[in-house]
């Protein structure tokens, strides 16, 4: 059943809560714990605002989502070829198919698949928020999982994904039902049962899981630091007399300290000597253990230094290394969520309007061209050089590239 309160703002009550407040390590890992449990409100409203609490945090969110966001989608059909086995059989890609698989195959036509490339396009052009959709189930990468909910025209036809806010969810246990829990009531064990066909969900590790650690290590070190600093960051000074000064002397030797404290300056006695209190050392150990933290915490979301940090070798070989993992990993980002959307959107919408005919058409993120590309062009001309033919559709399909042939072209 599709239930459209979803989209309501029903935690009203919310807004005036801040889990940051009093927030702690046994605190924190009370929340992960309940997160194991399948309750998932307070621990996922922590991940809100942790999320727009941290410069590192927000910045490492923000430049996987653009990397996202800056791919264009396209709707590919699939490659005919001997080795392919149809999607929606089992099996996504390239690999080796049975017989029944491949003669299933050969015997559709490629006017199939152009109607059923037509009728994706429609219905994700039809879309109104796609973008929006894909920029918040793209979330689930550091949350651990996202809901869209899809809501449908009086012909069938998805107009709207509506995402539902991550502390609306409560499972039974670690891998229990998904159910949604209105008003996200704190610590609630079962929800409302839900239609999984009305939804688009992705479930993946969450990388806040791990990133909230030394999150929260940070805050109270930079909590310490501001401490340190309220004391200590403008030295204490202290004025020491002249050996056997006599009492008489003492009040006047107190105003000169009073006027030296306060940027005077005067005349102090032979003997005289001023003290300074710096804390115990001139260089607390507050700047590396931030610098430590904020390390981790681009491991975990960028797999490397140099893609959001400035270290040393950055331009050279080592950075190079890093900005390619960093793609890798975007190019993942983009690979998964175009599974997500081929098996929870692009497999029911083709069943009902060609039921019982292969898939032969499907959506898809199209990063931009990159070296990769480049190469499997390269080898492709390399290939037909020397007698090999490639086929137009797969290199198609491998590069991104709209491919025609050229009239009396080689």
């Amino acid at each position: 059943m599709a239930i459209q309160i979803y989209s309501e703002k029903s935690n009203l009550w919310r807004d005036s809560y801040n889990p940051l407040r009093g927030m702690g390590m046994p605190r924190l890992v009370a929340l992960l714990e309940a997160g194991e449990r399948g309750q998932y409100a307070d621990l996922q409203w922590f991940y809100h605002y942790m999320e727009r609490s941290d410069a590192m945090v927000f910045a490492v969110m923000q430049r996987r989502r653009a990397a996202l966001l800056a791919c264009d989608w396209d709707i590919r059909q699939v490659a005919e070829s001997p080795g392919f086995r149809a999607r929606g059989s089992g099996r996504s890609g390239q690999g080796p198919a049975d017989s029944a698989s491949q003669r299933h195959y050969a015997g559709a036509s490629r006017a199939l698949a152009d109607e059923q490339a037509a009728c994706l396009r429609e219905a994700y052009d039809g879309i109104e928020n796609l973008r929006d959709a894909v920029g918040f189930i793209f979330s689930a990468f550091f949350r651990g999982f996202g809901h869209l909910e899809k809501h449908f025209d009086p012909a069938g036809m998805v107009t709207r994904l509506e995402p539902v806010e991550q502390w609306f969810w409560v499972r039974d246990g670690l891998f229990g039902a998904w159910e949604y829990n209105e008003n996200a009531v704190s610590g609630r064990w079962r929800g409302v049962p839900i239609d999984l066909a009305n939804f688009i969900v992705f479930e993946t590790v969450a990388l806040n899981r791990i990133i909230s650690i030394p999150y929260l290590r940070k805050s109270m070190s930079e909590k310490d630091w501001d401490g340190f600093l309220e004391v200590y960051g403008l030295p204490s000074i202290f004025l020491v007399g002249p050996p056997n000064t006599p009492e008489a002397k003492e009040a006047e030797y107190q105003k000169i300290a009073e006027e030296i404290v306060s940027d005077g300056r005067g005349f102090l006695p032979n003997g005289s000597d001023v003290k300074f209190v710096n804390g115990g050392g001139n260089r607390p150990p507050f700047l590396e253990r931030l610098e430590y933290l904020d390390r981790q915490i681009t491991v975990a979301a960028t797999g490397g230094l140099l893609t959001m940090l400035a270290q040393s070798g950055s331009g050279t070989l080592a950075g190079n290394a890093h900005m390619e993992t960093f793609r890798q990993i975007a190019r993942g980002d983009a690979a998964m969520l175009s599974e997500v959307f081929q098996q929870q959107f692009d497999l029911p919408l083709l069943a009902e309007f060609f039921p019982g005919e292969p898939v032969l058409a499907y959506f898809e993120f199209a990063p931009a061209a990159t070296d990769e590309a480049s190469r499997v062009v390269e080898d492709a001309v390399k290939l037909t050089k020397a007698g090999v033919q490639v086929d137009p559709e797969e290199l198609s399909e491998k590069t991104g590239y709209a491919l025609q042939a050229v009239p009396g072209g080689g």
